[in-house]
């Protein structure tokens, strides 16, 4: 696989970021009739890219993004609290980061 960019790893990972609050987010304003379909239909393709990067991780690589993206646990709360290593931490993000850039057609 190709080397990503920095610039386009940091997008990667804020999308990543962005994804439990983004899912909460498309349920209002789907409510909103204010709220454009382009916006919508933006907003659900970035989140059905992350739903296929989590499809595409094996059961243990899905709870360890669970709690790095949606708990936002960091590194040391992760080791501490699930005795989950530090590269382990790190290579869930970045294969999270290779999958979602594939997803997107960067790479």
């Amino acid at each position: 696989m190709p080397k990503i960019p920095k610039e386009i790893k940091r997008q990667m990972e804020r999308e990543l970021r962005q994804y439990y609050d983004n899912k909460k987010l498309i349920k209002k304003l789907q409510n909103d009739k204010k709220t454009s379909t382009r916006s919508l239909i933006y907003l659900e393709q970035r989140i059905l890219y992350i739903d296929n990067v989590i499809s595409r991780l094996n059961a243990f690589e899905r709870q360890v993004f669970d709690m790095i993206f949606k708990e936002k646990a960091d590194c040391i709360y992760c080791q501490t609290h699930f005795n989950i290593s530090k590269s382990t931490y790190y290579n869930v993000i970045n294969k999270s980061i290779d999958i979602l850039a594939q997803e997107w057609g960067i790479v």
